[in-house]
């Protein structure tokens, strides 16, 4: 039963991710204009799309118990909560502390990403298919990684879009 809810977890999560990433998309043109380059609104949605793309058919084989790029079902669903998208979270919510005042995504991942990210590590500990030693090292990893993979699906949605825009 508790491996059956891990599987509905990881089926949620890209609406969860989905849900997060509208609010930074609605909001980011205005919040670009303090960052050191300017991401329009169509670079973002296509960076995000990007993004949500791999999430989506990571989870789609996680939820189905097959491994996705050489990582296992629950790793990789422990690395996206535990790791990349709950560092996430708790990076828009340092930046809006540090910018004293609203930044992109600090809405959603208050009331929607990082505690689905806290049930589901709960979850994923309950039924010991997480450790606490990996909880730290993912989270770790998350802050590592989340830039690169941030700032590496924008600058390729640039180059479509500058792409696109001279074709």
């Amino acid at each position: 039963m508790e491996l059956l809810k891990i599987r509905w977890l990881i089926w949620l999560f890209p609406i969860v991710f989905f849900i997060h990433d509208l609010e930074e998309i609605l909001t980011v043109e205005y919040f670009s204009m303090v960052l050191p380059f300017k991401v329009t609104t169509v670079e973002f949605i296509l960076a995000f799309s990007i993004l949500w793309l791999i999430v989506f058919i990571g989870c789609m084989f996680a939820a189905t118990n097959k491994d996705f790029i050489g990582i296992g079902p629950i790793r990789y669903f422990s690395i996206l909560v535990a790791g990349i998208f709950l560092a996430n979270g708790i990076g828009h919510i340092l930046q809006s502390i540090f910018f004293q005042k609203y930044v992109p995504g600090v809405i959603t991942s208050i009331f929607i990403l990082v505690p689905f990210c806290l049930f589901s590590i709960k979850e994923l500990l309950l039924v010991n298919l997480i450790t606490c030693k990996q909880i730290i090292i993912y989270l770790a990893l998350g802050f590592i990684l989340q830039t690169p993979f941030a700032m590496g699906s924008i600058m390729f949605a640039k180059f479509i879009v500058k792409i696109v825009g001279n074709g």
